[in-house]
């Protein structure tokens, strides 16, 4: 009878700790719901599994402004379609020419400003859009060594046509950021990937043209605790492909080539040279929340590219 008593009592004593112990962990949970409340958004979605595994999230939106600059080489896709009116070239013209790809250079430079806003759906995944003004440049120089039917024969030899062309731009494009963590051989600071994706489409105001970017990008770095603020690096490598369908026409009364040739109208495909490119960059967020942040970016193996913003999140 004493062995049953004290069986009982054990028993008893069991379920009065365990409901203890769930009174504890839902007061917890309301407290850390209180300190802590739901983003107006309800983003991200699973945020509540993600805190559970200690994973610090941002503010779940946001809205950057950066300036953007890119300096880089091109090549022609296809063969340079010109057409030649007044002067030698276009005499009882128009006349049309081909130049061939290979005689065709290419460099260029890009300059604008992007308006980005994006949205953490997922503790792991970003979604963004992006809205911008271009101001770029393209110089195009081609060589007539190997053109036929000009009227002027080997003596064209070493003559090349230069067309520099200015343009403006709008642009808008979408792309996304899937993100993870790793623990570190060393230290006790995580390392952060990041895969990023991203589609841009610009429709130039000064010529007829339609420019086509599509950017692979991975990123992996790590972010310190400075005092309550916040400092991230990363290490990136990225794929870029740029394409471009330029037409237009330009004019070269008033110059030292007016003699051989007056205007020129022009069509030709473009692309980005180099498609590969490694980039460094640095993120600090500050302020009572970390809502505000400042990035700086710079890309130096086969293009030299340079991006500067400051954003906040809400």
């Amino acid at each position: 009878m004493t062995t049953q008593l004290s069986k009982l009592f054990t028993l008893i004593f069991a379920l009065i700790s365990s409901f203890h112990t769930l009174a504890n962990q839902e007061l917890n949970s309301t407290v850390n719901q209180q300190l802590k409340p739901k983003h107006w958004s309800g983003l991200p979605l699973l945020a509540d599994k993600a805190s559970e595994r200690g994973y610090q999230l941002p503010i779940p939106v946001g809205v950057t402004l950066f300036y953007n600059s890119i300096d880089a080489d091109y090549e022609a896709v296809n063969d340079f379609q010109v057409q030649v009116d007044g002067g030698l070239l276009g005499l009882r013209g128009p006349n049309d020419y081909v130049v061939p790809a290979e005689d065709v250079s290419i460099t260029g430079r890009d300059k604008s400003m992007q308006l980005k806003v994006d949205a953490w759906l997922l503790p792991f995944w970003n979604v963004y859009g992006i809205l911008g003004y271009t101001e770029g440049h393209k110089d195009i120089r081609a060589k007539l060594d190997n053109v036929e039917g000009l009227p002027c024969g080997t003596s064209c030899d070493g003559l090349v046509l230069p067309i520099p062309i200015n343009y403006t731009a709008t642009n808008y494009g979408i792309g996304t950021v899937l993100a993870g963590q790793i623990d570190p051989i060393v230290g006790d600071t995580p390392f952060t990937i990041m895969a990023i994706g991203a589609i841009v489409k610009a429709k130039t105001d000064t010529t007829d043209s339609l420019i086509k970017t599509k950017l692979a990008s991975v990123r992996i770095g790590q972010r310190f605790d400075i005092g309550a603020d916040k400092l991230a690096w990363f290490l990136a490598f990225s794929h870029q492909s740029v394409n471009q369908n330029v037409t237009g026409d330009y004019s070269f009364k008033g110059t030292e080539l007016a003699p051989l040739m007056e205007n020129v109208k022009f069509d030709i495909d473009l692309a980005k040279q180099e498609t590969k490119n490694i980039s460094f960059s640095l993120n600090y967020d500050f302020g009572s929340q970390n809502e505000w942040n400042i990035y700086a970016e710079y890309g130096f193996l086969n293009w030299k590219h340079l991006i500067i913003g400051m954003g906040r999140r809400f």
